[in-house]
């Protein structure tokens, strides 16, 4: 039997994914759960934590933890702080943040450790990020060659490296407005079904993307086009999901490819293998080549962080 050395955590907004690694950080057990912070509440981390992971626990004993996302944030388990950009891999595992936790399933408390996020001030206006630095590793550590990071979901983040290290970011509320649009807008009076229509997602890029007008203008047109039957009730999901995508990536093009010098240099996409997917035919449509990253890259950075500060 593989004998484990670390729990990595990836706890978010939604979502509770957890791998059983060994010393070289290859994987031997995975579990994800819809036990992300948004679905529980102060009093109740120790009881996720203790169900999701106790038969783990129970068989290997006190494991070190290390966790990354939403956890560590104001609204999570304990506050874990925001590093100033410039920051690399080896800043974050100085400074982790660490939690004893008094679990009921052995006798002496757990660690975990905490990564924390990343914070930019652009114009005087803050933006942050909790995970996706963590993502940024597990690149860097993968012996990827990368300028620019591209981690779409529900908050799509454009990642500047400059030598391994983070030196700038922006964030797109994207999957957000999205859901929000087709869930609860008028747009969603016209839709029939929300599977996936190649051809009218195009057309929803391609209007964004050739579009002098911003997201407000454009995503209009997802009420009109159906109005006017230029899109079919079917359609009208993947030409509104076109529509978001193309604009966030007119605007991440402009700020953060023709007008940095990123022309020409390596951009990695990496994320969950559905939504990249679209991402990938949206930069196409833009004529803008990048590398589509499909494995999880997660685990390795947590790992590696791990190793970094207190597995050696």
């Amino acid at each position: 039997m593989i004998k484990p050395c670390l729990i990595a955590l990836d706890w978010g907004s939604t979502r509770f994914r957890a791998w059983l690694l060994d010393s070289k950080g290859i994987e031997i057990d995975s579990l994800d759960e819809e036990f992300g912070i948004l679905n529980i509440n102060d009093s109740q981390y120790i009881n996720v934590f203790d169900q999701l992971l106790g038969s783990w626990i129970k068989e290997f004993g006190s494991i070190p933890v290390i966790a990354s996302g939403m956890i560590g944030s104001r609204q999570g388990w304990i506050e874990a702080p925001y590093l100033d950009c410039p920051a690399g891999p080896e800043q974050l595992a100085q400074n982790l943040t660490f939690l004893n936790i008094n679990t009921e399933l052995i006798n002496n408390p757990i660690s975990m450790a905490i990564v924390p996020g990343i914070k930019v001030f652009e114009n005087g206006i803050p933006d942050v990020m909790r995970g996706e630095e963590t993502q940024v590793a597990g690149l860097l550590w993968s012996n990827h060659q990368v300028d620019l990071c591209i981690f779409p979901g529900t908050h799509s983040k454009w990642i500047l490296l400059n030598e391994g290290r983070i030196e700038n970011f922006m964030t797109f509320m994207t999957g957000e407005i999205f859901s929000l649009m087709a869930k609860h807008s008028i747009v969603n009076r016209l839709m029939d079904g929300t599977s996936f229509k190649r051809d009218d997602f195009i057309i929803g890029c391609k209007q964004s993307l050739n579009s002098s007008y911003g997201l407000l203008k454009s995503i209009f047109s997802a009420r009109t086009m159906g109005l006017f039957d230029k899109v079919i009730p079917k359609g009208i999901y993947s030409y509104l999901s076109g529509i978001i995508i193309g604009n966030e990536i007119k605007d991440g093009i402009k700020i953060f490819y023709n007008n940095s010098g990123e022309k020409g240099k390596k951009i990695i996409l990496n994320g969950e293998n559905s939504l990249c997917n679209l991402y990938k035919i949206a930069f196409e449509l833009a004529d803008v080549k990048i590398n589509f990253e499909k494995n999880n890259v997660v685990a390795k950075g947590l790992f590696q962080i791990a190793n970094t500060a207190f597995l050696k």
